[in-house]
């Protein structure tokens, strides 16, 4: 079930306030109010996002072999 379906289930049938079933939700509280003004039945899609390269990349090797020369202090 969508947020977008729990939010309007919440809310229209249940009688709970937007605050709570936003809380509840995990979403903000203004998106819950725009979402139910609006009346769209479907969310808004993003493009998901592409994940680059990461800035520890270049020091793996070297962490990971301070980490086995620290493993007998544990």
């Amino acid at each position: 079930m969508s947020t977008l379906s729990k939010l309007r289930r919440l809310v229209l049938r249940q009688d709970v306030s937007v605050r709570e079933a936003s809380r509840r939700l995990g979403i903000s509280r203004n998106t819950a109010t725009k979402w139910l003004k609006d009346g769209q039945m479907a969310e808004p899609r993003y493009p998901q996002r592409v994940s680059g390269p990461s800035i520890l990349d270049p020091y793996k090797e070297q962490l990971s072999q301070w980490l086995k020369a620290d493993s007998h202090r544990s």
